[in-house]
């Protein structure tokens, strides 16, 4: 039985749980602020997003029109369509989430899934394959959902710590004479050979399956594996330093 006080969060799961139930506590009133459910989707692709109120005033910090407020100051001068995603997503986010923002959330990405892909930022790349890890219809939704959504927020976490190192993100580290390889890693488990492994391309290409087996999630996945294969500043990049290899992806088309 390990020492509590040696968590590494103190609290352990218990307080992680609390943490994550507090995020997910549901808005208030979200019929207010979706449209209905038969909407133009070509209609609000043509529609710009307005400078919202400035002068507004909400009684309540969950009120959705509160939250639909903010993501107005930020899609400014962006495409509706935008916005009716990211109202989407911020309503699934919580628990319970509405049916309606549900099937809109999924006819958005069957119907516009190239523009959303295309268009949408990084950020929002994410927090929408979180959204099909918890409401995807088909298992491919599902579990590639949460298989990108996973692999960009440990990539986040793992080049944010490597930048403490003060050394470019698209640059390597010298492996000299390999001294590395007598750190032990946690858990104690064996090291990933820089030079010659290939879990890396196992892990994409599994991710690259669920994406292109699912016609709604392929346009998403496709664009978050795609800036993975190109951006040389993630890990994944840098260890192509340490390998001789050719694209694998370079024979696909964009969606």
């Amino acid at each position: 039985m390990q020492d509590i006080d040696q968590e590494n969060y103190p609290g352990g799961f218990y307080t992680i749980m609390h943490h994550l139930e507090r995020r997910e506590a549901p808005y208030l009133f979200p019929e207010k602020v979706l449209p209905v459910p038969d909407v133009d989707l070509d209609n609000l692709s043509e529609l710009r997003v307005a400078e919202p109120d400035p002068k507004a005033i909400f009684d309540n910090r969950r009120d959705a029109s509160k939250k639909l407020h903010s993501l107005q100051q930020e899609f400014v001068g962006q495409s509706q369509l935008l916005l009716t995603h990211a109202i989407c997503v911020a309503l699934l986010r919580r628990a319970p989430a509405p049916t309606q923002a549900r099937d809109l959330f999924l006819r958005l990405w069957s119907e516009k899934g190239a523009v959303l892909a295309g268009d949408l930022p990084v950020r929002w790349l994410i927090s929408s394959a979180t959204t099909f890890a918890d409401h995807g219809q088909t298992i491919e939704q599902r579990l590639g959902g949460q298989s990108l959504s996973l692999l960009f927020d440990l990539i986040k976490l793992h080049d944010s710590e490597r930048r403490v190192s003060l050394q470019p993100c698209d640059k390597a580290f010298d492996i000299g004479r390999e001294e590395h390889d007598q750190l032990p890693l946690a858990f104690d488990m064996p090291g990933y050979s820089l030079r010659t492994g290939d879990l890396d391309r196992t892990l994409l290409a599994r991710l690259w399956r669920y994406a292109e087996n699912d016609p709604v999630l392929r346009p998403l996945g496709f664009r978050m594996l795609k800036l993975v294969m190109y951006d040389p500043r993630s890990i994944f990049g840098r260890i192509q330093h340490y390998k001789n290899r050719n694209s694998i992806l370079d024979h696909v088309s964009e969606f």
